[in-house]
């Protein structure tokens, strides 16, 4: 029987698709959306780039025209905050006590920022971002600063950094890794980032961590592990998320470091719950769990969770993939890089990566068509000797057999 009420907590990307979703598959229960933030639900990957270099306004982030939700029949109930979630009596209980009734729930909820331990942490002009707010805090501060150092070289890290090098803000980047965006994307391409940032006059501290964060009033300067001190009227710290499940605690379900395992619809192991998007670790073969926390993912994520939910044959899996926009480039990469042989055109650059003969993972620099049908190809036997070959026909995939 189709559920009568669908509660899904956390309005976020992955939470209203899968609302709006339901809607356009015919579902014609009462759809509950539950948000912790003041707003209808918006994108994030703006925060660090266009919103937070004033280049778009907030109607330009929302993941639906407001108007959706009250056409679609869904109730918003936005800044209200899932505190429990009761399996057996399926239940959501909220901030203000109400005990929400569900036939179905979905677990939207996201991610939340690690806050690390350092000392001066609290000082004024430290700041983390993740919401509107932080981003509209963050940009005042970019307006007067002269001197930042960001804390962490991962995608907010870069991103942010870039953003700030067009206020005229002199940065310098720290990381105990090697360099930007190694972890995702490895040493090779890493070199690649890091040469943006340097054509752009930001410095680069890696290998070392951070001490503290001095200041009187407000944050004047960052004390590194090694005892060098660095200037900065603003910092911003930026050293990875975590999935936002502390409140089902004690609610039995399995988290995989932290998010939800789920089947490839979306089932968690407890009746009539799934999850999605951030707080979702999807479980594939032999109980490998693979945890994204891209903007795609959630978004092909929700849609088979609506479809599992009603019922209906799921959407076929497409490959994982996500983009960074710093300067002038644009960097995508789609597939899995991990234990795969690397092979590199140049001009515009583009990496293709292989297990065995299998295209397993494609990166692009400035180069979006050639992503595009690259990322078709992922999964088929390739060519091996013609994917590094700069005479290739660009009218065609260079990599098909």
């Amino acid at each position: 029987m189709s559920p009568r009420r669908v509660v899904i907590v956390g309005a976020s990307l992955a939470g209203a698709t899968t609302a709006v979703t339901l809607r356009r598959l015919g579902f014609p229960g009462q759809i509950v959306l539950i948000g912790d933030e003041p707003h209808p639900p918006y994108e994030r990957p703006a925060l660090s780039k266009a919103y937070l270099a004033g280049e778009v306004d907030v109607e330009n982030l929302l993941v639906h025209p407001p108007g959706t939700y009250t056409e679609f029949g869904i109730e918003l109930r936005s800044g209200s905050t899932a505190t429990a979630l009761d399996v057996p009596r399926r239940t959501v209980r909220l901030s203000s006590g109400e005990q929400l009734p569900y036939d179905v729930v979905v677990l939207a909820t996201g991610s939340t920022n690690i806050r690390p331990p350092i000392p001066g942490m609290n000082l004024a002009g430290v700041h983390q971002l993740r919401r509107l707010e932080d981003a509209d805090r963050l940009s005042a501060g970019l307006r007067s600063a002269r001197s930042m150092v960001v804390v962490g070289m991962g995608f907010i890290g870069c991103e942010v950094a870039a953003t700030a090098r067009g206020y005229g803000v002199d940065v310098t980047m720290v990381d105990r890794l090697s360099g930007p965006l190694v972890g995702p994307l490895g040493p090779v391409l890493s070199g690649y980032v890091r040469q943006w940032h340097e054509d752009h006059g930001v410095s680069l501290r890696t290998g070392v961590d951070v001490a503290a964060f001095e200041g009187g009033d407000g944050v004047e300067a960052v004390r590194l592990a090694d005892g060098s001190l660095l200037p900065a009227e603003l910092v911003v710290v930026g050293v990875g998320v975590r999935p936002a499940t502390d409140w089902l605690a004690d609610t039995g379900l399995h988290l995989v470091r932290g998010a939800v395992s789920v089947d490839d619809s979306g089932r968690a192991g407890a009746a009539h719950v799934y999850a999605a998007g951030d707080v979702a670790a999807v479980r594939e073969a032999a109980g490998v769990h693979r945890h994204l926390e891209h903007y795609r993912s959630a978004i092909d994520q929700a849609a088979r969770v609506a479809h599992a939910v009603l019922e209906l044959p799921l959407p076929s899996a497409a490959p994982s993939w996500f983009w960074t926009e710093q300067y002038e480039h644009i960097l995508h990469l789609a597939g899995d890089l991990d234990g795969t042989r690397m092979s590199v055109r140049e001009n515009p650059f583009t990496a293709f990566f292989t297990r065995d003969s299998t295209l397993t993972g494609i990166v692009t620099i400035d180069n979006p068509r050639e992503f595009r049908r690259g990322m078709r190809q992922i999964g088929a036997d390739v060519d091996l000797s013609a994917l590094a070959d700069p005479t290739a026909n660009g009218s065609r995939s260079p990599v098909q057999l």
